[in-house]
């Protein structure tokens, strides 16, 4: 499973005591591949949140993807598959709305994808579409009720984003509950403990 990252907002962001809303590791979502290993075709093993691929200088070789998949695709426009490596190369070339076109393909072949519909997701997030992110997330929730990423990234996208920390109150406590030894638990759990203390003294 992937962790989600999405264009940097303020990439040195991290849990303090100052304000309920520095939420975490860099307060972004969707991600992409780690290390040097080639995408894969699915939606498995972005990087941790906060990075996008030009920070790495990855830029040009998801390009050199993205050559590859269209030259697929032109011989074989309904190859799943392909469909969603195009979105993820896009994804990971910061090019969200077109990484939206190919996910919706792939969505149309298997509506039932929760981990592309999260992907969808922080595509819209990245370009201020806050409630079009919150629908595609919820979509994947129906799917997959303990869907990791969903689950998280509405967390993030409800304490930051929306500015609703009870609503992100329930979506890391329902994540921490499916993965108590989630990647990322110590930071939230540090979160959650902001955003009952703001809550209390009447934050919204």
């Amino acid at each position: 499973m992937r962790y989600d990252t999405a264009v940097p907002m303020n990439s040195e962001r991290t849990i303090t005591g100052r304000s309920a809303f520095s939420v975490i590791f860099g307060l972004v979502l969707l991600s992409g591949c780690s290390g040097g290993d080639a995408p894969k075709t699915g939606t498995a093993n972005r990087r941790p949140l906060g990075t996008v691929a030009s920070d790495h200088g990855l830029t040009p070789y998801y390009y050199g993807l993205i050559e590859e998949y269209q030259s697929i695709l032109a011989g074989d426009p309904d190859n799943i598959a392909a469909n969603i490596g195009m979105g993820n190369a896009l994804y990971e070339a910061g090019q969200w709305r077109e990484a939206i076109t190919y996910y919706d393909r792939a969505l149309r072949m298997n509506p039932h994808d929760a981990d592309v519909m999260t992907d969808k997701g922080t595509c819209y997030r990245n370009l201020g579409m806050y409630d079009a992110a919150a629908r595609e997330y919820q979509y994947a929730l129906r799917i997959d009720p303990a869907h990791q990423n969903a689950l998280y990234n509405l967390g993030i996208l409800y304490s930051h984003d929306k500015k609703n920390l009870a609503k992100a109150i329930e979506y890391w406590s329902r994540l921490l509950d499916i993965a108590p030894k989630h990647p990322q638990a110590d930071q939230i759990h540090a979160s959650l403990d902001n955003f009952r203390r703001a809550l209390r003294k009447g934050t919204p």
